[in-house]
């Protein structure tokens, strides 16, 4: 069955006219050789005319390959714009599966029949995707409108089966083409076959949903749908119906001064939700694209479709926090090297080589960093394919929230072309660094600890030494936070410690808000 399924995937490449896919071209086809142009096929197609050609085979091929290409599209590092460009279009509509079929899918998760929880429910589908598709009801008790998300039928078997032919085919091209093996197209394969059985429960979808609802609690101009647990199964999600205009159908400012949207307002807000999920609470809407976005009569705006999110763990957050802020800023060498400390190089990587490569693109031709067109993505996403090129690992949630951001980035330049998004950028993720150093917690501590600091420095004559030690570990730590953790500035002070080391971390947090507030 493996070897039958592998044989019919080759043999829809070969229809598309995607058969050189197996063989050895020069160059990995939709890559950006050394940042800059695409690549061409040997039969001369560019990499959009590749992209889609590759978008209508994983279409015919089905919901599993459909999503595997959706995950292709997030490797803003591996491939170029054109390419990811036509991989996006997978979000579209896809053909719906029978009304019956949807009835009896949704009694049967129910256990019971289909009237006894909706007055209505639409027999078409206002929306029909790779996974499932999304029906309008309205429940019995209350009379609510609500969203209808049905699994498709025989998905689970149908996807572990395509799993595995896409794990065989794709190991077999890594071994026998270089350009392939290049591209670290396989490792995404992989990584997307352990992604997606956790989409088979539509429980965890719920889950993240009401997660999300917490995280936007600090941003009341964005809204999530209320969820309703008891009707959600594996296979059946039951949610608040969004009812107001998708982004996508708006062309410009004017189309969202019309709907009562202040343009700049709304991108700024976009900003805040991109960075804050990313670098703050570490918890991804990993799909932010205008279809995923409506605005609200309430003025309000909401999100849909959170079957694909990620968690960023903090490390890697802090890190990446530094990375973007840096940029931001302008501040190039420091940009440099947090970008090293995201990718992790081994001891075999050139690390002259490398930092001298991502100074050049980080730069944007220039010594002071300027952006060009005021897109901060475009040299980040430049430094990640610098980074790929050395052949080192980054954490998958990297790219996502580098995607989210070009998305969210495009939304800023269309919708609000007089803003500057460097700058916001680096306004918001200032803003970040702040509440993460100074938040409640830490303000307390302060006002106990800076008494102990004045008594210390008259008392203590040895302070001037520690102060060195102090600096020391400031050069030799990766990233602030770790720096902080080092010297337990952001741990809760412990009875039995003496006054001295929580003085020294107090004067060490007001001396890193001193620096901070010297960067803005």
């Amino acid at each position: 069955m493996k070897l039958a399924r592998v044989a019919s995937i080759t043999s829809v490449l070969l229809e598309e006219g995607l058969g050189f896919l197996t063989h050895r071209p020069e160059e990995p086809v939709g890559a950006a050789p050394d940042g800059e142009g695409v690549a061409e096929s040997p039969e001369g197609m560019d990499a959009s005319e590749v992209g889609r050609r590759l978008r209508r085979t994983l279409e015919k091929l089905g919901p599993t390959f459909v999503k595997f290409g959706q995950l292709l599209a997030t490797r803003v590092d591996l491939f170029s714009e054109p390419f990811i460009e036509e991989l996006a279009k997978l979000h579209s509509a896809v053909e719906p599966f029978d009304a019956a079929e949807a009835r009896r899918i949704v009694e049967a998760e129910l256990e019971r029949p289909i009237d006894e929880v909706f007055a209505e429910l639409s027999d078409e589908p206002v929306a029909a995707a790779s996974i499932a598709q999304v029906h309008v009801g309205t429940l019995r008790e209350g009379g609510e409108r609500v969203a209808v998300k049905i699994q498709r039928p025989g998905l689970e078997e149908s996807l572990l089966a395509d799993l595995d032919a896409l794990l065989v085919l794709s190991g077999f091209i890594d071994r026998l083409v270089p350009p392939y093996r290049r591209s670290m197209v396989h490792r995404v394969a992989e990584e997307y076959a352990l992604r997606a059985r956790g989409e088979l429960d539509f429980r965890a979808e719920a889950g993240a949903i009401e997660r999300f609802a917490e995280v936007l609690r600090t941003l009341p101009e964005f809204r999530v749908p209320r969820v309703h647990p008891a009707l959600c199964t594996p296979r059946l999600l039951v949610m608040e119906w969004m009812d107001g205009t998708k982004l996508a159908d708006l062309h410009g400012p004017d189309d969202l001064v019309a709907l009562g949207f202040e343009p700049e307002s709304f991108c700024r807000s976009m900003l805040r939700l991109q960075l804050g999920m990313c670098y703050e609470h570490g918890f991804v809407h990993g799909d932010t694209h205008p279809g995923n976005i409506i605005l609200l009569p309430t003025g309000q705006i909401a999100l849909i479709d959170f079957g694909l999110h990620g968690q960023v763990p903090r490390e890697l957050r802090e890190k990446m926090l530094e990375m973007v802020f840096h940029q931001a800023s302008g501040r190039v060498d420091e940009a440099v090297e947090a970008f090293v400390s995201v990718f992790q190089p081994d001891a075999s990587v050139d690390l002259d080589g490398l930092k001298s490569e991502l100074r050049t693109v980080l730069a944007a031709g220039g010594e002071s960093g300027a952006l060009r067109d005021r897109r901060i993505t475009d040299q980040l996403v430049r430094g990640m394919r610098v980074g790929s090129r050395y052949r080192m690992r980054a954490q998958s949630d990297m790219f996502m929230v580098m995607r989210n951001l070009t998305i969210v980035e495009g939304i800023v330049l269309r919708y609000c072309p007089t803003m500057d998004p460097a700058a916001e950028v680096k306004t918001i993720t200032a803003g970040i660094m702040r509440r993460r150093l100074f938040g409640p917690t830490m303000q307390d501590e302060m006002a106990q600890l800076v008494p102990q600091v004045l008594l210390t420095l008259s008392q203590r004559p040895r302070t001037a030494a520690r102060l060195l030690r102090l600096e020391r570990s400031f050069n030799e730590s990766a990233s602030l936070g770790e720096f902080l953790r080092r010297e337990d500035v952001i741990r809760p002070p412990q009875p039995e410690r003496s006054a001295l080391p929580l003085a020294v971390a107090g004067l060490i947090g007001l001396a890193v808000g001193l620096l901070i507030g010297s960067l803005l």
